[in-house]
């Protein structure tokens, strides 16, 4: 990860006081273009990496810096740490917990105690209820392939279709709307793809290296990417599911109707929006627009027909 990566440059640089580009690159296993992308990232940091060409030369950290004190603040490394360890309950990956074991070593002894007490104050767990080690060796598989540059293959399934083989170049990793993602360019369909880790089956680590483009991951993960376009809709509900409502609506969105609420809300029009209308149960109706209560309407007939049959 690149955190880590930036991280352990910084401390190699404060160790060894001077190395060349092409010995970093090799270090990390990564090319030197990227090592002086690295180099900008830590000076707009404010962490001070001086460059001396010609015989002799390399990259190296003045000695008046001092890590602790710049790199990071006391919270910096509560809210690093917080988040890595959380997600490394999903992913158990080696190179994360290395990452944890170095900024923990950063943390002066006096604040230990509060360490520990910050740190039991906020929690990250994106692991699902129920099964904590669902997809997990799919991520390892892929993150694998991400940081190896190697190709995957793997059987994938969307609903109502048969699967079908795909042979992917792992990008990015992504966990979003409660979902683990992976973004890969498809060999299949040659073009860049989002899928959905649940969907993957028999996944494989190919033996071919692949070059890696130069994209933004967030293009693929926007929501008029993904989502399609959105569509403000009117519910009105029972009283008793209002706490349930609480959960998605802000408070001052709420309309008082005799025993009822009225709440309208703006979500993408997809499959999704259906669940989530369907999933609110018998007490809630939706009012508006007519397409919205018409389909909800078709979904409920259906249902009752393949019970009935």
């Amino acid at each position: 990860m690149k955190i880590d990566r930036l991280l352990s440059m910084t401390i190699l640089l404060l160790n060894r006081r001077k190395m060349t580009a092409p010995d970093l690159a090799d270090y990390f296993e990564v090319s030197v273009r990227t090592v002086y992308r690295d180099v900008e990232t830590l000076n707009r940091s404010g962490i001070p990496v001086v460059t001396f060409r010609g015989q002799g030369g390399g990259l190296c950290i003045p000695d008046h810096y001092k890590l602790s004190r710049q790199l990071l603040t006391f919270s910096d490394m509560v809210s690093i740490l917080t988040t890595l360890k959380g997600i490394n309950k999903t992913l158990n990956n080696k190179e994360i917990t290395r990452a944890i074991e170095k900024i923990t070593a950063l943390i002066p002894r006096e604040k230990e105690d509060q360490y520990q007490r910050q740190a039991n104050s906020f929690l990250v767990d994106i692991r699902p209820w129920g099964s904590p080690g669902l997809h997990r060796e799919a991520m390892e598989k892929a993150h694998e392939g991400i940081t190896r540059s190697k190709q995957l293959y793997f059987d994938y399934a969307k609903p109502g279709h048969r699967p079908g083989q795909r042979c992917v170049e792992p990008y990015t990793l992504a966990f979003k709307g409660w979902t683990w993602y992976l973004l890969g360019f498809c060999r299949t369909r040659m073009d860049f793809r989002v899928f959905k880790l649940s969907r993957m089956r028999k996944m494989r680590l190919g033996r071919e290296h692949f070059a890696r483009k130069e994209i933004s991951p967030e293009r693929f993960f926007s929501p008029d990417y993904q989502s399609g376009p959105e569509v403000s809709f009117t519910l009105r509900f029972k009283g008793r599911i209002k706490s349930k409502m609480e959960e998605y609506v802000a408070q001052d969105a709420f309309l008082p109707e005799g025993n009822h609420w009225r709440v309208t809300l703006t979500l993408p029009h997809n499959d999704w929006l259906y669940s989530f209308i369907l999933g609110l149960g018998p007490e809630v109706e939706v009012l508006s627009p007519p397409e919205i209560r018409e389909a909800v309407i078709e979904k409920i007939n259906l249902m009752k027909k393949n019970i009935q049959t």
